[in-house]
This record gives C-alpha cells, sequence and structure tokens, in this order.
C-alpha cells in the first residue's frame, strides 16, 4: 500500500507475526467489517461490505502478511491503485479513506493483543509503525490521484489544480437506478455469481477508461481511443462467460468496441466537440459496471428480470455510438436525456 516504511526486523520474528496474523486472517478481517465506523462509510457509498472485503481487504492484508515474509516487496501492493480508483469513483472522501485503515489497524491491534503480543513486544510495534506508514502513503497517493484527475479535466489552468477537496464532480448517479437492484425475489434455483478473476479485471478496466479518454483529449492520440475499445471488447468476453443471462449487455459492448474501432477518427472529434456530454455517458456506464459487479460478486446473477436490470446501461452504450456513428445502430428506439 502506497509507499512504505519497511522496519527492520530479525527475520523469525517477521515470519511469528506472519504467521499469527495469517491464522486469524479471516478473525481479523471479521473484525475490521464488523465496526459500525466502517459500514457506515461503505453503505453509504453503495458499497456492499462483503465485496469491499472479498476484493480489497482480503489482498491487501494478504499482501502485509507477504511483506513480512519478504516474498513481496514494500510499496508494491497491486490491488492499491484499483483499490484507490474505486473509491475515487465512488466520491470517498479523505476522512473517510482513514477510518477504512484505521479500521483495518486497529483490527490487527486487536488480534495481537488477543494473542498475548503486548505494547512493550517489538513485534508490536514494527506492525503498527509499518501500518502507519502504509496508510500515509495510501493516503498520499488518493491526493495525488485527485491532484491529477483536477488538473487533468481543467487543462491545469483552474483553481482546482491547487485543491484536491473541491475536485471537478461527475454526474451524480441516476438515482432511479437504484430500482433495479431490488431484492429479486423470483431468482432462479441455480447461482451464478461472478468469480472473483473476473470482477478484479472489469474493475480495472472501467477504472482506467477515463484517465484513456483525458489522454485522448489532450494530446489527440486515437491510440488512447484503441484502447477504450479494446477495454469493452474484453468485458463482453468476460460477460459472455455468463451466457445467457448477461447476453444483450455483453452484445452492447461489443457493438461499441467495434464502432470505436471502426469510426476512431469521428470518434475524437465528438468527444472534443461533446466532450461533457460524452464523458457523462461514460461514466454513466462505469457507474453502472461498478453496481453489476458489486451486486452480482454476492448475489446470483440468474434472474428473470436481469434483462430489465442491463436496461440502463445498454441505453448509455447505444447513445454513445449514436453520438459518432448514427448510421451503425437503429437509433429509432433511443430516448435521449
Amino acid at each position: 500500500m502506497g509507499r512504505i516504511l519497511y522496519i527492520e526486523m530479525n527475520s523469525k520474528k517477521r515470519h511469528d507475526l506472519a504467521d499469527l496474523l495469517e491464522t486469524n486472517h479471516d478473525i481479523l478481517l471479521n473484525k475490521w467489517i464488523a465496526s459500525r465506523r466502517i459500514q457506515s462509510v461503505l453503505t453509504s457509498k453503495q458499497i456492499h461490505p462483503v465485496f469491499f472485503i472479498d476484493h480489497f481487504g482480503s489482498r491487501v492484508l494478504n499482501y502485509f502478511i507477504n511483506v513480512l515474509r519478504g516474498t513481496k516487496a514494500p510499496g508494491a501492493c497491486p490491488v492499491i491503485n484499483v483499490m484507490l480508483k474505486f473509491f475515487a469513483n465512488r466520491r470517498i472522501i479523505l476522512d473517510e479513506i482513514y477510518q477504512i485503515c484505521s479500521g483495518m489497524k486497529n483490527s490487527v491491534i486487536y488480534t495481537m493483543l488477543d494473542n498475548g503480543i503486548v505494547y512493550s513486544d517489538d513485534k508490536f510495534a514494527v506492525a503498527t509503525e509499518l501500518f502507519d506508514a502504509n496508510f500515509s502513503g495510501v493516503i498520499r497517493e488518493y491526493i495525488e490521484m485527485m491532484y491529477e484527475t483536477a488538473c487533468t479535466l481543467t487543462d491545469n489552468v483552474s483553481p482546482l489544480c491547487h485543491t484536491t477537496e473541491n475536485k471537478p464532480i461527475l454526474p451524480a448517479e441516476d438515482t432511479l437506478l437504484e430500482e433495479y437492484f431490488a431484492k429479486d425475489d423470483d431468482e432462479d434455483d441455480e447461482k451464478i455469481l461472478f468469480r472473483y478473476d473476473d470482477a478484479d479485471d472489469m474493475l480495472e478496466y472501467f477504472s482506467e477508461i477515463p484517465e484513456h479518454l483525458s489522454l485522448a483529449l489532450i494530446h489527440s492520440d486515437l491510440d488512447e481511443i484503441r484502447s477504450v475499445a479494446t477495454i469493452f471488447s474484453h468485458t463482453s468476453s468476460i460477460l459472455l462467460h455468463y451466457s445467457p443471462y448477461l447476453d444483450t449487455l455483453a452484445g452492447s459492448m461489443s457493438e461499441l468496441s467495434t464502432a470505436l474501432l471502426d469510426h476512431t477518427e469521428m470518434f475524437m472529434e465528438v468527444l472534443k466537440s461533446s466532450e461533457n456530454s460524452m464523458l457523462r455517458l461514460f461514466d454513466a456506464v462505469s457507474s453502472d459496471m461498478d453496481r453489476y459487479i458489486q451486486r452480482f460478486s454476492i448475489e446470483s446473477i440468474a434472474m428473470k428480470n436481469s434483462h430489465h436490470i442491463h436496461e440502463p446501461t445498454t441505453l448509455s452504450i447505444r447513445q454513445i455510438i449514436t453520438m459518432f456513428a448514427p448510421n451503425q445502430i437503429d437509433t429509432g428506439e433511443i430516448e435521449f436525456f
């Protein structure tokens, strides 16, 4: 996590501490997520606590354990960048990130105390100092990420480049979408969930789209547009693993990918002339996918009304295509904002 200060400690004690955390892995995570304060932060941002622990919390803890064992280099946790972009998309602010991070530290402290490691033990000091350095790095990286986002979106001329607190805010998510995420009492008997690897891949893909579009605008780089096309192509392939429940959504993403590759220059022209409208639509698609990934990692995809759930996303994708390749799809069925 972030830029970590690696505290010196003899190998045996580091491995003993790693063994303790590994043995109490699930207990520690349960302590972390049981905190009402953490649950309040996550649920207020429509993040399911189980989803957070499975996709981020557990992997961060595993990384910390491997750093203690010497099998992972400090400051090189691969999940952190994805997690921070996920936090940014959910508009989690700095004090909330601090609460989440301190919740993990507190859980580690409680676990050590429960197992007889007292404050005077150097293992206790090493663990807490390592966590403190870790978390300061996370906060620093998040500030830098918000700074870069603000300056990218404003071409470095806005006062926003001098503050992260007032970074540009993308349009709020459509609250009507909440209706599509109401519990379905008529779920099929077969339970089909997103595989962790698929969910992680899609989270990473969609976290990269804003950067590609921003770079495309700044540098007039058509390759950045082709990278976005690749993201939608890969996502479509992943969704087809869960056929037939996500076929419509997968098909619309494949269609967008093809349109971006066939009409790259036209997309660039429209992106430059209608930047806000285009970015709003991509943001809507990314927000919808964020919700799908969270829900279908813990609830069955096999729902009788699944096609209704995906209609808002499919509509947004078709609107994007219509903006730069109107002849590629039948526009008669599209209702614009």
